[in-house]
C-alpha cells in the first residue's frame, strides 16, 4: 500500500478522533485502490467497471475504496447493495480532496451512486449498512443524463458520514433518499440516519436534498456547515423527523444557474410529511438568501425550533421584486396543513433592497396552533422604500387564546 493512501487514512482517522497504527493501515486488506482495479484517473477511459469491482470486493467486510487524485469517467450507476438480510459494515469512499478527486458522470439513467443497505428480498429488519461514508471528493453530473439524474441515491445506511464533498450539476437532485414499500409497508424499515458535514450542493435541477422515501424515510440526519446553492426546485425537502441544521446556507434556491429561469416551488427549506413525522426539527445559525418563493415553508411540523438564523431578501437574479417575497410560510400547501408548537426566536430579517415583503405568513390556519415568534429583528434598507408586513394571515383577535400564538413585535 503506497504512502499516499496511508497519509490520507491517518488524516481521516485524526479528524474522527481515532488512534490508528500506520503499520496497520499500510498492510490492511480492507483498503482498495480503484487504480489497482483498472480505473483511469485521467478520465480518458471509462472507469465504471473497475470502480464497481473495487466496491464489490470491499462490500463483504467493509473497508475503504480509495480514489487517488484525478478525474474518473463513469458511464453507469455505481451500486453498493447489501446482498444478505443482515447488518453489514460500511464502506468509506475516500478521495484526495474535493478539488482533486472528481467522479464525473456520463450515466444515462439512474443516480451516479446508489447505496442500498436493505436487501433486495426479505425478511427485513434493521439490516442496514452501519458506518463508513464519503469523503474528500466531488460528484459532477454535468455530462450525465439531462433528466432524472441524481448524485447520490440512498436507502438503509445508518451512521454514515458524508463530509468535505461537493455534489454539482445534476439534472435532478443532489442527494435523494428512497424506501422500498414493496418489501415493507413501514418506511422505518428502510430508513437512513446520516451525518452530512462541510458539503457543498450546487447547480442541480431539483432539490439539493430530497427526502423522497415517504414519512420517516430518513430520520435524524445531522447537517453542519453544508451549502445548498442554485438548486432549481429548492434547497431541502423533508418528510422525516429530527433533522438538525447548524451553520448551513440556503442560497438562490429556485434557480439552477445564474442564467436559468426560476422554477417552482423555489424554497430554501420545505417541511412536509405529517405533523408527528415532521417533528423535532432544529434549525440554528443558518443563512437563507434570495430564494424564489420563501426561505422556509412549513406544511407539517411540530415541536420544532428556528433560532439565531439570518434571512436575506434581495434580487440577485433581477426578477424585478424582492426574493423571496415571504420569509416564513406557516401552514402552506392546503387546508390539511398542520403546524403545532413551533418557535422562531432571535432571527434576523435583512432587506437589502426596497420592495414589498412579508415576514411571517399564515397560508392555512385551521390546524395551526402554539406558534411562538419572539425577539426577531427586521432590518430595513438604508434608503427606505420597504413595504413590510411582519405578520400576515393569522387571526390576531384570538391569537393568544384559541390558537395560543405568542407574537412579539
Amino acid at each position: 500500500m503506497n504512502s499516499q493512501i496511508t497519509r490520507r487514512l491517518m488524516l481521516s482517522s485524526a479528524i474522527c478522533g481515532l488512534t490508528v497504527s500506520t503499520k496497520a493501515i499500510a498492510h490492511s486488506p480492507r483498503i482498495h485502490n480503484v487504480v489497482d482495479y483498472g480505473a483511469d484517473p485521467t478520465g480518458k477511459v471509462d472507469s465504471a467497471s473497475a470502480i464497481q469491482a473495487a466496491i464489490d470486493k470491499t462490500a463483504p467486510t467493509g473497508g475503504t475504496v480509495y480514489f487517488p487524485a484525478g478525474t474518473y469517467r463513469i458511464s453507469k450507476t455505481l451500486e453498493w447493495i447489501n446482498p444478505k438480510p443482515e447488518r453489514a459494515s460500511g464502506i468509506l469512499f475516500l478521495g484526495e480532496g474535493m478539488n482533486s478527486t472528481v467522479l464525473k458522470s456520463y450515466v444515462s439513467t439512474g443516480p451516479l451512486l446508489r447505496v442500498r443497505g436493505v436487501p433486495l428480498s426479505g425478511p427485513v429488519n434493521t439490516t442496514f449498512f452501519w458506518g463508513g461514508g464519503i469523503q474528500d471528493l466531488t460528484f459532477d453530473g454535468s455530462s450525465g443524463a439531462k433528466d432524472g439524474h441524481d448524485g447520490l441515491e440512498l436507502m438503509g445506511w445508518w451512521y454514515g458520514d458524508i463530509r468535505l464533498v461537493r455534489i454539482r450539476n445534476f439534472s435532478r437532485h443532489g442527494i435523494r433518499t428512497v424506501t422500498d414499500l414493496t418489501l415493507s409497508p413501514n418506511p422505518d424499515f428502510t430508513a437512513s440516519t446520516m451525518f452530512v458535514r462541510s458539503v457543498w450542493v450546487e447547480r442541480c435541477g431539483g432539490w439539493g436534498f430530497k427526502d423522497d422515501g415517504g414519512v420517516q424515510g430518513s430520520p435524524a440526519w445531522v447537517w453542519a456547515h453544508t451549502v445548498f446553492v442554485l438548486c432549481g426546485e429548492g434547497g431541502v425537502y423533508l418528510q422525516s423527523s429530527s433533522h438538525s441544521f447548524t451553520k448551513c446556507s440556503f442560497s438562490q434556491c429556485g434557480w439552477s444557474s445564474e442564467t436559468a429561469a426560476p422554477k417552482l416551488p423555489g424554497y430554501g427549506l420545505y417541511i412536509d410529511g405529517a405533523m408527528t413525522a415532521a417533528s423535532r426539527q432544529w434549525v440554528e445559525g443558518c443563512e437563507f438568501d434570495n430564494s424564489f418563493s420563501a426561505h422556509v415553508s412549513l406544511r407539517f411540523a411540530s415541536v420544532s425550533t428556528f433560532i439565531n438564523n439570518r434571512f436575506i431578501f434581495n434580487d440577485r437574479q433581477n426578477t424585478g421584486r424582492l426574493c423571496p417575497p415571504v420569509g416564513i410560510e406557516i401552514g402552506s400547501g392546503d387546508s390539511r396543513a398542520a403546524v403545532r408548537a413551533v418557535e422562531f426566536r432571535q432571527n434576523f430579517f435583512r432587506f437589502d433592497k426596497p420592495g414589498n415583503a412579508v415576514g411571517f405568513e399564515w397560508v392555512n390556519t385551521a390546524n395551526v396552533q402554539d406558534i411562538a415568534i419572539e425577539r426577531n429583528i427586521f432590518s430595513e434598507p438604508q434608503k427606505g422604500g420597504l413595504a413590510l408586513v411582519k405578520f400576515k394571515g393569522h387571526d390576531s383577535r384570538n391569537a393568544k387564546t384559541t390558537n395560543r400564538y405568542k407574537i412579539e413585535e
